[in-house]
């Protein structure tokens, strides 16, 4: 299928995130701080709280991840077309979201 990344600010954690097996965790939050939780995810263009939970994980974690120059400059190139079109791109992040259960 090519190159299945989108140009996007948080491309570190598509590189980061592509096929992982995952893990289901438990957290118990307050009332009040899953509501507040709830509504930023709803406010933030986030799919569910659990996708919030995660960014917020990852930006944690990766914070200082560096991309490399090479990579950067491939990117921003305008060779850069083996990317997915638009349309491409929201097919298979579906697809990734279905595998996923979200």
């Amino acid at each position: 299928m090519g190159n299945f990344l989108r140009l996007s600010d948080s491309f570190k954690y598509y590189v980061i995130s592509y096929n992982i097996m995952t893990t289901q965790i438990n957290l118990r939050l307050s009332e009040d701080f899953l509501e507040q939780a709830k509504e930023y995810a709803k406010n933030h263009g986030f799919l569910n709280v659990q996708e919030f939970m995660r960014e917020a994980a990852r930006e944690k974690i990766f914070d200082n991840f560096k991309v490399r120059e090479e990579y950067l400059e491939r990117l921003n190139s305008k060779d850069a077309n083996s990317f997915l079109s638009d349309e491409e791109a929201d097919i298979f992040e579906k697809e990734l979201k279905d595998r996923a259960n979200l």
